[in-house]
């Protein structure tokens, strides 16, 4: 500017002297007219300003904000200010924002007005991580989905991020069992797809999908890849349930998917400091309703001399006041009952949870970041049994430049399971033994007479050897479980265009576990050892598994008018590898050294498996007006795992979605929104096993001669003929459903209707003797599953002080077999312990029962008068609920928030084989052995098989015995639903108090209860959740779980 001016100067000298000459008369004029042109723009504008948080007080950014009625309009910047230019102060100002309630303020003269929004009930849905990471308007889709945000996660959480959707979601159906602190969740999403097999969902992270394999070496639950994150890093997670939702990930989406989106650091504006701690106790629920009229003892008769071995029988003789009993070494004691409140009392420790997290994180314009720290300790109820993870979490995201941007996650955990509670498939298992230990058999002698002092074994006292004192147990075995897990994924985006960009995203999962665990020296009921060596065995495995996933995504939109475009491309590459090592020793020569080479006989193998897929998908979204939207996908994976012939394998999906509430016009005002949506897909499961289509031998791990004789060196791996045509599964599922919200969303409403057919599901086939294999895997199986599923949000109540908010859902799924072989003449298989029939629904029940004449007569023995088993196996019911939901209540008085949750799960049945009632009643405790005892014979109220009415007296400890040891069920076939109230909750935010509170931004605190209470249910003894099946085929596995436990504590989360 300097040289132009002395330039003019030189050029045009008159110029110059002439605006010398009036200058001051210019600047006079520009003053003037500034003043003037500023009173007449007073006249004609005024301002208003003010800032828009949400009820923490975090600014929010990208608000709507609208004078009413005029097209007058701004949004707010990145500190949550906005600034109108108005022709008055008299209008009614709206802030709408996604994810929370619109709100209309009467600006009332002034200049200045804030606004605090507060999230929706209905509307956190509106934006929903779908497939592959990509964010939608719940608007645009044709599917049904879910959203939980991060308040109900760390509030009223349980022992994984995923159990905490219990009751809550319609159509997924959640169990936790009663292994201990770090157990294993099983997950069903509109029920079962195949009738063998897991069953269960993708877990996404991040966009990623990782492993959530169960390992439970030694009948011990040590938990799924869910105890790897820590419920305080996830921000919000979103189940995709039907096939459309799922469909992009093709092969491994028959199940659903669960995406977990966890903290980023753009939640929150500027640096932030957040501080989380979670704390409850825990204490088991005594269910049990034993009788306590008889005492320790077999065939009337209690113990009275030394060294008794009826430890765990409770046929003996009725307690009477000032009767004793002779228990181990002339231990004479009171003959007095000991309830199992007292016996949980004095065994179980009242255990302890606790997760402290903090994090740092600053966000800007140009990106942000969230980084975690957290320990978690978790004491279960079982002495020396504790679980600890150590997570470190970062998440951030930056523009490196305007058209550039990156952004990440990466999640390390470190976990240590010490001494996880022993097997609940064990029989030898501590909680088995404490269950069914005999009604006066006191605790402290147990412990006072655990082992012998001099050899170190465990001393006798129960005929039955596999029911091991607790005690020793408790001092003699360890079960040590150790993973390092490392996922995480980094990305980078281009935006070519304003409508155009490319995506790269490179993902790992790996995690490197050991696990070791003993069976201790001096067990009564284990195998002798040779001479020079001592019992007792010692185990170690090694796992290293890794997957990895190289994404590349291109998307473009457009608009065209009134329509608009969004297409989506790209494809994935994953390889995925699997090693295990694994070691044992049997009989040691140093008593106490639990080393392999210690060992008389050791075993070592070594296993790895690869496999890889590689993917190419793309997606269409052609919308019309904004209400009318249609979405066309494909994918298509090819398979290393299967012949080259069938390696490829195509799965599309095409979903529309009409908003008629803006569409039609002349709606009734009490419709606020109003949906249609239908779809249909086609997915897959990534079933078939490495290796599954050639025949390969292994090598045996002893080259030489053992005690048994010659070993060979190897042989064929089993005794199943590979089968180079297998294919994976197929699932297709049509899915209908609406979507309302009436009376200014004080009311919404969610119906959807699917079926869904699974074909080509694998079956054993039995193969010709002269194969010199027992069988085949072929794609045969065929079965169809038919569903509802509704959600209900309702607010009755909504005052300024006051607020009653009701959500509930239902879903109802049944699951039918069609086909299962080659002929018509296959119509029956049995997959693990249920049975899968054609025509009826998945997992039948068929058991002995006790045999009945015509008449429906039970039929009894005449000579002995026991029970007569029925001559075949009687179909009793199914092992799946058909109906199952959830309730939440939640009161809002002028910020303290009260919430309870009500779940239930209805149609299912159980058979308690092999343990819980089962034991109960072989074992004398069960109320229903007492009849006949006051007598001292039971005659049993039916016939004989001759017809006559049945006489005989029979002896009563054999009598009862006769239904365990004869597999006759019907005591133990029972209903398993359940009404239950789940949790509790008690909160305040104190944020209305922290302007006085220096550098705190946000305050809540919150009180929280699990299981609170079982409402109704139709076993006795026990809680129907507290079976330890984890799949949905091993219900004879039902052996007495660890008992359910009532959690109680708080949940304080500050903000700095």
């Amino acid at each position: 500017m300097k040289k132009q001016y002395v330039l003019g100067t030189l050029l045009f000298p008159s110029i110059n002297k002439l605006l010398k000459k009036f200058k001051i008369t210019i600047i006079l004029f520009v003053v003037s007219f500034s003043v003037a042109w500023g009173a007449v723009s007073e006249l004609q504008q005024l301002t208003i300003s003010g800032t828009v948080t949400d009820l923490r007080g975090e600014p929010l950014t990208g608000v709507n904000v609208v004078i009413k009625g005029t097209t007058i309009g701004t949004t707010t910047n990145i500190d949550g200010k906005y600034a109108l230019n108005v022709p008055d102060r008299n209008g009614i100002i709206v802030f709408t924002f996604i994810g929370y309630d619109a709100l209309e303020v009467p600006a009332n003269g002034r200049s200045v007005v804030d606004a605090q929004l507060a999230e929706s009930t209905t509307s956190l849905d509106e934006v929903v991580v779908t497939a592959l990471g990509i964010k939608r308007e719940a608007k645009t889709l044709g599917y049904a989905t879910a959203v939980v945000n991060q308040d109900l996660l760390t509030e009223n959480r349980t022992a994984t991020a995923i159990g905490t959707l219990q009751g809550k979601v319609s159509g997924v159906n959640i169990t936790t069992f009663g292994t201990g602190p770090a157990g294993s969740t099983r997950i069903r999403i509109r029920g079962n797809s195949a009738f063998s097999g897991a069953n269960l969902p993708l877990l996404v992270v991040n966009g990623v999908p990782i492993d959530n394999t169960r390992f439970g070496e030694g009948s011990t639950d040590l938990g799924d890849g869910l105890n790897s994150i820590n419920p305080d890093d996830v921000e919000s997670m979103t189940v995709l349930k039907g096939a459309a939702a799922a469909a992009l990930y093709g092969s491994r989406a028959k199940d659903g998917v669960i995406m977990i989106t966890t903290r980023s650091g753009m939640e929150t504006k500027g640096f932030g400091v957040t501080y989380n701690v979670n704390y409850t106790l825990e204490n088991p629920i005594d269910l049990t309703d034993f009788q306590y009229e008889y005492g320790q003892g077999e065939k009337g008769i209690r113990p009275s001399t030394q060294w008794p071995t009826s430890g765990v029988w409770s046929f003996g003789e009725k307690i009477q006041p000032g009767m004793t009993q002779t228990l181990f070494d002339n231990e004479v004691v009171p003959y007095v009952a000991v309830t199992t409140k007292e016996r949980y009392k004095e065994f179980y420790r009242t255990g302890q949870n606790l997760t402290n997290t903090i994090s740092l994180s600053n966000s800007g314009e140009n990106g942000g970041f969230d980084l975690s720290i957290s320990n978690t300790n978790n004491k279960a109820i079982i002495e020396k049994s504790e679980f600890t993870r150590r997570n470190i979490t970062l998440g951030f995201t930056q523009d490196i430049s305007k058209w550039i941007n990156v952004s990440g996650n990466v999640n390390y955990s470190n976990e240590y399971y010490k001494n996880a509670p022993m097997g609940v498939g064990n029989q030898s298992a501590q909680v088995n033994t404490i269950a069914t230990m005999s009604n006066t058999m006191p605790l402290a002698l147990m412990r006072k007479y655990s082992e012998d002092p001099v050899t170190g074994k465990e001393i006798i006292w129960s005929r039955f050897l596999p029911r091991v004192n607790p005690y020793f147990l408790l001092d003699h075995r360890f079960d040590d479980n150790k993973r390092d897990r490392l996922l995480g994924n980094i990305a980078i985006k281009v935006n070519i265009t304003k409508d155009i960009y490319v995506q790269g995203r490179v993902a790992q999962d790996f995690y490197d576990r050991q696990h070791n665990y003993n069976s201790p020296t001096g067990r009564l009921d284990a195998q002798a050892a040779p001479a020079g060596y001592v019992d007792g065995s010692y185990y170690r495995y090694h796992n290293r598994f890794r997957e990895r996933n190289y994404d590349i995504l291109i998307g473009a939109q457009r608009k065209f008018g009134e329509i608009g475009v969004n297409i989506t491309a790209g494809g994935n590459q994953m390889f995925r590898s699997m090693e295990t090592q694994y070691e044992a020793a049997q009989d040691f020569i140093q008593p106490g050294l639990y080393t392999i080479m210690n060992g008389r006989q050791k075993t070592a193998t070594h296993g790895l498996t690869e496999r890889a897929v590689n993917s190419l998908y793309g997606a269409a979204e052609v919308s019309f007006r904004e209400y009318l939207f249609l979405n066309v996908t494909a994918r298509n994976d090819w398979f290393s795992t299967l012949a080259p012939e069938n390696r490829s394998i195509l799965y599309p999906s095409v979903t529309a979605s009409f908003i008629f509430s803006d569409a039609i016009k002349g709606m009734p005002d009490w419709l606020s929104f109003g949906k249609l949506r239908l779809s249909y897909a086609a997915v897959g499961d990534d079933n078939v096993d490495a290796y599954s289509n050639i025949q390969y031998y292994s090598i045996n791990s002893n080259l030489f001669a053992g005690p048994g004789g010659s070993v060979p060196v190897g042989g064929y791996s089993s005794t199943t003929l590979a089968n180079p045509n297998l294919r994976p599964l197929s699932v297709a599922e049509i899915e209908g459903g609406i979507d309302l919200r009436l009376f200014d969303n004080r009311i919404g409403f969610d119906l959807a209707v699917y079926r869904k057919i699974t074909t080509n599901q694998i079956v054993s086939a039995t193969t010709s003797h002269a194969t010199g294999f027992a069988s085949q895997l072929i794609n045969v199986g065929e079965s169809v599953s038919r569903g509802i599923e509704t959600s209900i949000q309702v607010t009755p109540i909504e005052t300024s002080s006051f607020t009653w908010n009701i959500n509930a859902n239902v879903a109802y799924n049944n699951s039918e077999v069609l086909k299962l072989g080659l002929s018509d003449a296959d119509t029956m298989i049995t997959v693990g312990d249920v049975y899968q029939i054609v025509g009826r629904p998945l997992g039948q029940l068929y058991y002995y029962m006790q045999r009945t004449d015509a008449n429906g007569n039970l039929i009894f023995d005449k000579n002995s008068g026991y029970p007569v088993r029925s001559a075949s196996r009687v179909n009793v019911g199914r092992n799946l609920p058909s109906w199952f939901g959830g309730i939440t209540n939640t009161f809002n008085f002028k910020g303290i928030i009260l919430s309870a949750l009500i779940d239930f799960k209805l149609g299912k049945d159980f058979v308690n084989k092999f343990g819980a009632n089962h034991d109960y009643w072989r074992h004398g405790k069960h109320k229903g052995t007492l009849p006949g005892r006051d007598v001292g014979y039971m005659i049993g109220d039916g016939v004989n098989a001759d017809g006559t009415i049945n006489a005989t007296q029979a002896q009563i400890q054999p009598f009862y015995e006769a239904y365990t040891g004869n597999q006759i069920e019907d005591p133990f076939v029972k209903n398993a639903g359940f009404w239950k109230l789940r949790q509790i909750s008690l909160g305040y935010d104190f944020v209305k108090f922290l302007p006085r509170i220096p550098y705190i931004k946000g305050l809540k605190l919150s009180f929280v209860s699990n299981n609170v209470a079982i409402l109704k249910k139709w076993v006795p003894n026990m809680d129907p959740e507290e079976l330890y099946t984890f799949d949905d085929t091993s219900v004879n596995n039902n052996v007495t779980a660890y008992p359910t436990t009532r959690t109680m504590g708080f949940n304080l989360n500050v903000k700095f």
